[in-house]
């Protein structure tokens, strides 16, 4: 009899124990904070003006660009200082040109919000999934861009917006 209470009571250890570090192991992936490293509309430009196109408009556009996020263990994720830049962006039908004008944000833009654990590497916020893959991950903002005529009287063709995050 004492051999069977015993027995169980093993199992039962190594149940609690395993589900446990799985626990853990699925957390670890997306808790901590998130450096915001690329903020992408998919072709390269030379806004600067300094010879060079980037894909990465991080490097082309002189606003701060500060923006990490927390994700707690509570499921929380909240960032102090949003990277909100405003873009306007007209394109020549003409010589396909693109021309920028753009606005730093004021002041410092925050949020917090949910977020959901669906597995070890994914998880889910605003009504999005997101895999982290060596430590980073992309945010695809579809069809967030608007590309307008010269005169800005029309949209001419949109692009999607890409932010790629990585672990700090």
């Amino acid at each position: 009899m004492f051999q069977k209470v015993s027995l169980i009571l093993t199992i039962c250890l190594v149940l609690l124990n395993s589900c446990a570090k799985e626990e853990v192991e699925n957390q670890s992936q997306v808790i901590g904070e998130w450096k915001l490293i690329n903020y992408s509309i998919g072709t390269a430009h030379d806004i600067n003006k300094d010879g060079w196109s980037n894909l990465n408009l991080l490097n082309e556009i002189d606003c701060d660009d500060n923006e990490v996020l927390k994700f707690e263990t509570t499921g929380v994720v909240s960032s102090n200082e949003t990277y909100n830049p405003t873009l306007q962006i007209s394109k020549s039908e003409v010589d396909n040109t693109y021309t920028f004008n753009i606005e730093c944000s004021e002041g410092i833009i925050s949020f917090a919000t949910s977020f959901s654990q669906i597995n070890s590497n994914t998880f889910q916020f605003n009504d999005k999934e997101f895999t982290v893959i060596n430590d980073s991950f992309n945010i695809v903002l579809v069809e967030d861009i608007k590309i307008y005529n010269v005169d800005f009287s029309q949209i001419i063709e949109t692009k999607d917006l890409v932010l790629t995050y990585t672990k700090l």
